[in-house]
Formats: C-alpha cells, sequence, structure tokens
C-alpha cells in the first residue's frame, strides 16, 4: 500500500497519480466560481437592465442545473464503463469552449446557447473531479483525502478573483470594455485545456472502470444508484450535497451581484470599479475561510464518524447563513469576518459530504451513486439561483443566504437522526 500526503492509496494508484488528479481538480474547481465572478460585469457591457440581471443570473444558473440534473447521473454510468479519464477530458474542453463562446453573446439567446455548452462540459468535469478522490483513496484516509481536495478547491477558487481583476487591467491598458471580457473570457477558457492535458497524460487509465459495467444498460447502472438511497448514510449523504452545493452556489451567484451593484447603485462606482475594490477582496475572503475549513473538517472527518462531521458542517452554515439577515451593508467591516466563517462552514459541508458517500458508495457502483449525488447537488444548486434570484430581486439581497440557514437546519436535524439510529 502506497502512503502519500497522509492518504492511503488505492491499488493502482502512484504519487504522480494524485498529483495530476490535484492539478485537475484546481483547474475544475476555478471555473465553479467564474462564471458568478465574470458574469455581473459582462451584464453590465451588455446593456442588461439592472433590475433583470438578478432574474437573468438565477434563469441562467437554473438552466445549467436542470441540464447537470439530466446529465450528472449519465456521466457517472458512463464513467464505470469506460473509464474517469475520457469523461473528464470531454468535460473540461467542452467547459473550456462554452467560456471562450460566452463574452460573444449579441443577445440573451445567444448566452443561453453557450451557457447550455458549460453545462455539458461541467456535468462530466464536476461528477468526475468528486469521484476520482473517492477511487483513489482507502477508507481509512477518506476525510484527509476529501479535505485536501476542498483545500485544492478553495485554491482553484482563489482563480475567479483573479480572473474578476483581469478586466480592469485590459481597461487599463486601453481596450474597451467588451474587448476587456472576450480577453478575460479567454483566459479562463485557456484553463481547461490545460486540464484536459493533465488529465490525458497523468490520470490512472484503468482505476474506476468497472468491468461488468460493459454488460449493463446505462438505464440499469442509474436504477442500482438510486437503490442504494435506501442505506440512511447514502441519503443523508445527498442531502448533506444539497445543502453543501447550496451554499456554495447562494454565495457565488448573489454576493458579487450583491456588492456589484451596491457599488454601482449607492456608491456611484464602474462595474469593474465595484469588482475590484468590493467584489474581488470580500469572495477572497470567503476563500481564506475555506482553505482554514478544508483542512480542520478532513482531519475530523477521520476523527469521528462521517455523520457526525455533517452535523457539525451543516449545523454551523445554518447559523452563519441565517446570520446574512443582518446585513444591510455588505461593505461593513463586520461583514468581512462573517464572510470568512462562511467560507469555513461552506467547505466544511462540502468535504464531510463527500467523505460520507465515498464511504458508504460500494466500488462497483461508486461512479452512478456519486453521479446521483452530484443530481443531489445539482437541485441544491438549482433551488439556490433559481429560488435565490427570484429572493434577491423581491425582497433583498440576504434573502437566498437566509432560504439556505434553513435548509442546512432541516439537514443537521436530519443528521441528528440519522446518527441515533
Amino acid at each position: 500500500m502506497t502512503r502519500f500526503l497522509g492518504i492511503d492509496l488505492s491499488e493502482g494508484v502512484r504519487r504522480r497519480h494524485l498529483l495530476a488528479y490535484f492539478a485537475a481538480a484546481f483547474i475544475s474547481s476555478s471555473y465553479a466560481g467564474a462564471l458568478a465572478m465574470l458574469q455581473p460585469g459582462l451584464l453590465h457591457v451588455m446593456a442588461i437592465d439592472p433590475g433583470e440581471q438578478a432574474m437573468l443570473t438565477g434563469y441562467l444558473s437554473a438552466m445549467q442545473e436542470i441540464i447537470l440534473i439530466v446529465l450528472l447521473g449519465v456521466m457517472g454510468a458512463l464513467a464505470d464503463r469506460y473509464g474517469r479519464r475520457p469523461v473528464y477530458i470531454f468535460g473540461l474542453l467542452t467547459t473550456a469552449l462554452g467560456f471562450t463562446l460566452y463574452p460573444f453573446a449579441d443577445s440573451i439567446t445567444e448566452l443561453v446557447l453557450y451557457r447550455i455548452i458549460i453545462a455539458f462540459g461541467s456535468a462530466a468535469m464536476i461528477g468526475m473531479m468528486v469521484t476520482v478522490i473517492a477511487d483513489y483513496s482507502q477508507n481509512s484516509t477518506r476525510g484527509k483525502a476529501n479535505g485536501l481536495q476542498g483545500l485544492i478547491a478553495t485554491f482553484g477558487a482563489f482563480l475567479p478573483p483573479l480572473l474578476g481583476a483581469l478586466p480592469k487591467v485590459f481597461v487599463d491598458q486601453g481596450f474597451d470594455e467588451l474587448a476587456a471580457q472576450q480577453l478575460t473570457f479567454a483566459t479562463a477558457g485557456t484553463l481547461g485545456v490545460i486540464g484536459a492535458f493533465i488529465v490525458a497524460i497523468g490520470l490512472a487509465p484503468h482505476v474506476g472502470k468497472v468491468a461488468h459495467a460493459a454488460h449493463e444498460s446505462i438505464l440499469t447502472m442509474l436504477a442500482h444508484g438510486a437503490r442504494a438511497s435506501k442505506d440512511p448514510g447514502i441519503a443523508l449523504s445527498y442531502g448533506a450535497a444539497f445543502i453543501s452545493r447550496g451554499d456554495l452556489a447562494v454565495t457565488g451567484a448573489f454576493l458579487s451581484l450583491w456588492l456589484v451593484q451596491f457599488g454601482t447603485g449607492v456608491m456611484g462606482l464602474q462595474p469593474s470599479e465595484a469588482m475590484f475594490q468590493l467584489a474581488v477582496p470580500r469572495v477572497l475572503m470567503v476563500v481564506s475561510g475555506a482553505m482554514v475549513g478544508a483542512l480542520a473538517m478532513g482531519y475530523l472527518s477521520d476523527k469521528v464518524s462521517r455523520v457526525r462531521a455533517v452535523t457539525f458542517a451543516s449545523g454551523l452554515a445554518a447559523v452563519v447563513y441565517l446570520s446574512m439577515f443582518l446585513v444591510d451593508d455588505p461593505t461593513a467591516p463586520w461583514v468581512m469576518a462573517l464572510l470568512g466563517v462562511m467560507g469555513i462552514a461552506e467547505i466544511s459541508a462540502f468535504v464531510s459530504s463527500q467523505a460520507l458517500v465515498g464511504e458508504r458508495a460500494p466500488a462497483k457502483r461508486r461512479g452512478a451513486i456519486i453521479g446521483l449525488f452530484g443530481v443531489s447537488g445539482a437541485v441544491g444548486i438549482l433551488i439556490g439561483t433559481a429560488g435565490g434570484g427570484w429572493l434577491f430581486a423581491n425582497y433583498r439581497p440576504s434573502a437566498p443566504f437566509v432560504l439556505f440557514g434553513f435548509l442546512n437546519g432541516i439537514v443537521f436535524l436530519w443528521s441528528l437522526r440519522v446518527r441515533a439510529a
């Protein structure tokens, strides 16, 4: 047995394979928040009415999540049949293509078309990012493995704020606002090409490919994955995926939008200035908190039961997100500290849910089960973005956060029941 970075590696996995996976996960996770960071500035440049931006943001995100709901399980089943590597490569390249095309949209219709391309790529990319780490680690150190993966994902989350600063850099160099957006999105697209190359040459070629899957239809594989939810732990992991992905989606979709609108509407800033001065440092505060939370929850998940880890994470997230009800001015100094704790809560829910499903999912059905785990997460993102967009536009910007405070509380109570069973 090979041990590397505190992780007991599965048979056939070498140190170089794990390092290649972490490099791919870094790029994959950077895409998770990139649109949320870049899209508000693009919508302003497209001269879309500020009153419509929240609803459009929610609509585009909801559409993407509906596609993920349909495709995540299918991508997982395909990965069980053909292996993780080809599915991961497809996901990264397709996502890169969608990002490159996105700022060339001349209408909302074209935005929708390019968002569909991104959604197809994301279904493969996100599913494989979660599945591969479950393949590569043995159960004794699965918490640490997911903690390190969460840390890598957190480092990846530093890229969107850096990308968010690029439009101002390009404008300062003499480009107009639209050209600055196009160059920024093209830079984001390049990341996916690099990631696909890393996956092609670096991932283990055979780990995660299940021989018997070649004789089963995709529907049969998905049906077996669905029946696995009779296990209370797997069912709870689906619920934890719902809230953890929803937490990340709400923060990603609406924190930057709130700050950009506050900066342009209240403080009189230009969109690129509001992004640079207000959104970037506060998103970085969330990311900094997530760095701490990833390592802490990875360690905790190997020291206590995985269900107990979910209890802690969902309870903390409930308190933090409900506290956003108190925020009227998102630039107030005390909000910075709250955002740091929010980062800890977000990543704790993310890491604990992955550790739980990785522990409970049998290896021969892992791709399909984690695909359905991803479907549950996509539903959480759908509720967070579509419902959150409506709440943001019709009530107050903090309303989407408060909604997920209540939902985290429900999963907290659910986990207590599973622990008592």
